[in-house]
């Protein structure tokens, strides 16, 4: 059968795939079917020819060249146009006529100058009108992408495996929004139309998310809590039910490109330039979205207002293209006011690529989105050591990876469409971005910390500014190249694949969701394998040297080049790439340090760039041993740091009233605490802990842990303390909050009243929560905030000293606060406990104490009106961690403000003796602590405004009251100054 074989050999040759076929080919082979019609070998066989014509009708090409084709001359009598019936009967032209026409149509293909069949080009208002929704629809789709991904965070946990399956359900709903509604777009529907569909749908899921999020989290808890899933499962799931809730959203703003793209692109000239302007000012605006929701609107308004205002704007996008397409459809076409301004470029004479280039080019943006997002994990996970871990650190970094982007694709828009040798010029980005990738190596090894090089700069009301602006200078010297280059691929790479501008929707959906699947498997790879087995910096030079290898194929298959012409490409690039590998091997390899890291280490113990985080143990000039992650310190040998330690596990046990308590501890740090929490008579200990290379580093400090590890009773759980509250239902008497900083990105949400909430419903009747409160990172309202926070959910709370008063811990009880003080001098009975303490100067009951700061009456006065942190308004994480530059100045007033509202802890004392006097003499006892640890206060106060020798006087003062009160022999004494 001549005309199956034909047909055959199409499909096999990927005529399937609309927008890959060579349109010469298939008019060759149409044409060999005409004439086997005007043979009559079709003349018995109509239903192979119905085939035929619904096969044609699968190219992106205007159906009725190849029915032209088929029926011959378009003379044909009659007022009606052949049926398919008629066909083999229809008498066909002579040969040279069919020859003409399919050279004509060919002719067209190569050069289509002709109009879509939109219309007549609209007003310079009406496209000015466009471009500035369009440009909004950029910023609401990275407002939506902020708040969904924070949202779906909290649900799921903030371990790397959780934020990946997020990413990649909103990356493959995006992927599928361009490549449906690309293909949708081509087949007539009205752009401005479907346009205005997608938004008002974008701006309706920003009202109804909140409902389908709860949903969601009703759906995971209950399936976590009520069947065995293991490490794939649990993913498994999350990834399902992320992908429910953002697939249809995503795809819809998924779509918003190919279909504004095509009702700009009226000719193939021009598509570049389209494609490039439209490209760059969605995500320029998109820049505009990340600077918005992470600077301002989620601070301002909250996280779900952000979404709902980005919905209003969506709605208000919707409501004015529709009502422009009402217009333009209303309007007759002589009224359409021309595009006068815009001059027809000159064909660009580029060679017409044959299917196998096309799809070569196609593969190539895949593989550069791969690359793209790669580079830009391995580049966040750099430059924290230099910004700082925060939130605001990773929106400058993701503005500056963006705008890079925009910009790039806004220089090819001025040129593209000129320019011969697309599959060469496209090769040529792609060696440049690995050429740069890999020479900003170097740059990032000499980056200054952003905290060095604001050393001088004044402590006024512009610092803030000033932070963020060094900020972007440290982030742009290291991305602003590469990031301008893969901007620039991305219309190219649409000029090459889209071969007619009438199926300019089919063909940018087909790039664009190619080139976002290449990123999410990209991100996926770079974070789960290449970092960990390799490390941040290999990393770089392995995603470079594939931008390199796919450019260098590229420039070769540039079908316009001579042999001559593809050797010396060759050459040269091999030159420059080598050139900049020389740079590369010339500045050795790259240990990422922070600046207080630099500050401190003597000799770096043990390095690991993990799945989660970069985890370093160093030895500091002290000659202790500090463990840091991501370029913080959170935990060591030093005396500051168990002191937190031994607070947040010794005081909540001391006050514990329940028998064995089980104990659940939020963060492993050097397992201090989980240690010290074992010295109790505790039936057990749950220790939940983020990052899976903090308790492999747990060796190097057995002086703090004890090899806690090993213990039977100690039960590690890898993972996110907030998603274990969520999902886990055991119920414990003691849950320890030993996290880290709130400014730090993520941890915001662990001193938020939602968090507390989740623990009250894990809590016995009888049980304590502790929170720990670094008074030295924290301004005084911002300490208020969390007391306040706290209190909300635990309204039986008091304050207290760390043994060294270097922190502060918050104890919250279920039931009305009171200590058992015949019971807590019992426990220090225990030889393990009282010795585990002794190492902070706490021997004895009355130690432990003095360091009451207030009760509960008083610290609902100190906490006031303030606001509430939550997880809609996250003020702690948004708002500027100013502890870098005035770190001091803040432990100095919260100092000043303990002191002003500290009580004496004796009316929450009971069974205080069994006689009289036994009470009276504890009484004066307590009241004796308490005036001595106040002129213990002021000696720290004194110290730090550099009052040494006053210091010294207080501190003698209050051993002259109480020779017992010791807790001013800390840290403070060794270093002169407190460290962080």
């Amino acid at each position: 059968m001549v005309e199956i074989s034909l047909l055959g050999s199409e499909r096999a040759r990927g005529g399937q795939l609309p927008g890959l076929l060579d349109h010469g080919s298939a008019l060759a082979h149409l044409q060999n079917l005409n004439d086997l019609v005007a043979d009559g070998v079709f003349a018995t066989r109509k239903a192979p020819l119905v085939r035929l014509f619904d096969f044609c009708l699968q190219f992106p090409h205007n159906p009725a060249d190849f029915r032209d084709l088929l029926l011959g001359p378009t003379e044909i009598q009659g007022p009606e146009s052949p049926r398919i019936e008629d066909w083999p009967k229809t008498q066909p032209t002579s040969p040279s006529a069919r020859d003409t026409r399919a050279r004509k149509l060919m002719s067209q293909h190569d050069h289509p100058s002709q109009e879509t069949s939109l219309g007549p080009p609209p007003s310079t208002g009406v496209r000015l009108t466009i471009l500035g929704l369009f440009f909004l629809s950029g910023a609401c789709g990275l407002v939506y992408e902020v708040v969904w991904m924070r949202t779906l965070t909290l649900v799921f946990g903030a371990t790397a495996f959780a934020t990946s399956t997020i990413l990649a359900s909103l990356f493959t709903g995006l992927a599928l929004g361009g490549a449906y509604f690309g293909r949708l777009i081509d087949r007539g529907k009205s752009p401005l139309f479907v346009y205005a569909l997608l938004e008002g749908g974008i701006g309706l899921f920003a009202f109804l998310m909140p409902l389908l999020l709860a949903a969601v989290t009703l759906i995971y808890v209950s399936i976590s809590q009520h069947f065995a899933i293991g490490f794939y499962g649990i993913n498994l799931i999350r990834f399902a039910l992320a992908f429910l809730v953002l697939v249809l959203p995503a795809t819809l703003m998924g779509g918003t490109l190919p279909v504004i793209v095509k009702f700009f692109a009226r000719t193939q000239e021009k598509l570049g330039r389209h494609v490039g302007y439209l490209y760059s000012l969605n995500t320029l605006g998109a820049v505009v979205g990340v600077l918005s929701a992470g600077f301002f609107l989620i601070l301002m308004l909250g996280v779900k207002e952000a979404a709902y205002a980005a919905g209003v704007i969506n709605l208000l996008i919707a409501g004015v293209a529709f009502t422009m397409d009402r217009r333009l459809r209303a309007r007759p076409a002589a009224a359409e006011v021309p595009m006068g301004d815009e001059k027809e470029p000159e064909a660009s004479g580029a060679a017409v690529l044959s299917p196998t280039a096309i799809r070569l080019a196609l593969w190539a943006i895949g593989l550069s989105g791969f690359c793209a997002l790669a580079l830009e994990v391995f580049w966040t996970r750099a430059l924290v050591f230099f910004l700082d871990n925060s939130t605001h650190a990773f929106t400058t970094i993701l503005t500056a990876f963006l705008l890079g982007i925009g910009i790039g694709s806004f220089i090819t828009a001025t040129f593209i469409d000129t320019r011969k040798r697309l599959l060469g010029w496209l090769g040529l980005i792609e060696v440049l971005i690995g050429v740069s990738a890999i020479l900003a190596i170097p740059a990032i090894n000499h980056l200054t910390p952003v905290f060095q090089g604001m050393a001088d700069v004044s402590l006024d009301s512009m610092l803030n500014w000033k932070w963020m602006g060094m900020r972007f200078v440290n982030t742009l010297s290291v991305m602003l190249v590469p990031t301008v280059l893969m901007g620039m691929a991305f219309p190219v790479a649409s000029k090459i694949y889209t071969t007619r501008v009438n199926t300019v929707g089919t063909a940018l959906g087909n790039v664009y969701a190619v080139n976002t699947i290449g990123g999410v498997f990209g991100s996926v790879i770079a974070g789960f394998v290449l970092i960990p087995l390799i490390g941040v910096q290999a990393g770089i030079v392995l995603i470079a040297t594939i931008n390199v290898v796919i450019g260098v194929i590229l420039i070769l298959a540039e079908p316009s080049l001579g042999p001559k012409a593809r050797i010396t490409a060759a050459v040269v690039v091999g030159v420059v790439f080598i050139g900049g590998g020389t740079v590369y091997m010339r500045d050795g390899g790259m240990t990422l340090t922070s600046y207080y890291e630099g500050l401190e280490t003597d000799e770096i113990l043990s390095y690991e760039e993990g799945i989660g985080a970069t985890v370093k143990v160093y030895r500091d000039i002290y000659g202790d041993r500090i463990l840091s992650i991501n370029g913080f310190p959170v935990a060591g040998e030093p005396l500051e740091y168990q002191d937190a330690q031994k607070a947040l596990a010794h005081f909540p046990l001391l006050l514990s009233t329940a028998a064995s308590p089980r104990v659940a501890i939020i963060g492993f740090g050097a397992g201090g605490t989980s240690w010290a929490v074992l010295q109790h008579d505790v039936s057990g200990v749950d220790c939940v802990e983020l990052v899976p290379a903090v308790p492999r580093a747990a060796h190097f400090f057995p002086e703090v842990n004890y090899g806690v590890l090993n213990d039977p009773r100690f039960n590690l759980i890898l993972g996110d303390g907030r998603n274990y509250m969520l999902v886990s239902d055991k119920v414990y008497d003691v849950i320890s909050i030993d996290a880290t900083s709130p400014k730090m990105a993520g941890n915001g949400s662990l001193y938020a009243r939602d968090f507390y909430e989740l623990l009250e419903e894990r809590l016995s009747d009888e049980g304590i929560v502790v929170q720990w409160i670094p008074h030295h990172l924290l301004s005084d309202g911002e300490v208020r905030m969390v007391a306040k926070s706290f209190m909300a959910v635990f309204p039986h709370s008091t304050l207290w000293f760390s043994p060294l008063r270097q922190n502060m811990v918050l104890i919250g009880t279920q039931r009305e606060f009171e200590i058992d003080f015949g019971a807590l001098r019992a426990k220090f009975e225990n030889d393990r406990v009282r010795e585990d303490l002794a190492h902070v100067n706490v021997t004895s009951a009355m130690d432990f104490l003095s360091g009451f700061v207030m009760g509960e009456e008083a610290l609902a006065r100190y906490a006031g009106n303030s606001r509430e942190n939550t997880d809609n308004h996250p003020y702690l994480e948004f708002t500027p961690a100013m502890a870098y530059f005035v770190g001091d100045m803040y432990r100095l007033r919260n100092l000043l403000d303990f002191r002003e509202a500290r009580e004496s802890v004796l009316p929450w004392l009971a069974n205080m003796g069994e006689t009289d006097e036994e009470i009276a003499a504890l009484t004066e006892d307590v009241q004796t602590r308490y005036e001595a640890v106040e002129h213990s206060i002021n000696g720290d106060i004194l110290l730090f405004l550099g009052n040494r020798r006053q210091a010294i006087v207080e501190y003698n003062e209050a051993l002259m009251i109480d020779p017992q009160e010791k807790n001013w022999l800390n840290a403070i004494w060794r270093y002169g100054n407190p460290r962080r």
